[in-house]
């Protein structure tokens, strides 16, 4: 199987579950990131959306209220 057809699609949110620390750089200091459209529809189950401080690649988490000013 090739390592191409393993990877996400880009039109799919990635997820930190656990540990809120960023995947591709291992920064724990995340900014919160600008809202999209679909972003509304994704805070109804509780995914909030984050950007890493470092490498500014966007995610989002699990969280009980939305993020305050950084």
């Amino acid at each position: 199987m090739r390592a191409a057809s393993r990877q996400r699609p880009m039109w799919l949110p990635y997820l930190i579950w656990t540990k809120h620390e960023c995947p591709s750089c291992n920064s724990v200091e995340f900014k919160p990131a600008e809202l999209r459209p679909f972003d509304g529809v994704l805070s109804m189950f509780l995914l909030w959306p984050v950007r890493c401080a470092y490498c500014w690649r966007r995610y989002y988490w699990f969280a009980f209220h939305a993020l305050g000013p950084a």
